[in-house]
């Protein structure tokens, strides 16, 4: 457990994320999810996401992240699962 600083905050939040594509299509395999992958870690660095552990199945993704109070889940969520990452994978 490692406590994290804000600028008037100590935290450590922690997030189990999945989610699937519609119908839990098998899409995410190869180089799908290699660059599904890649993106995640990006989107991450870009927004103060800290993802400490990320897996692709073929028909889910988990994340386990951390990141500032300053950020609500739907957010992180949101910018997650952004156009960016669509753009790439269609």
């Amino acid at each position: 457990m490692s406590l994290r600083r804000g600028s008037h905050s100590v935290y450590d939040t922690q997030y189990h994320l999945v989610w699937a594509p519609k119908y839990r299509k098998r899409i995410l395999t190869g180089v799908v999810g290699e660059r599904m992958r890649e993106l995640l870690f990006e989107i991450g660095e870009s927004y103060q996401i800290e993802i400490e552990e990320l897996e692709v199945s073929i028909d889910h993704v988990h994340i386990f992240c951390s990141f500032p109070p300053k950020l609500s889940i739907t957010q992180v969520v949101t910018r997650l699962k952004s156009l960016r990452v669509c753009r790439h994978l269609v």
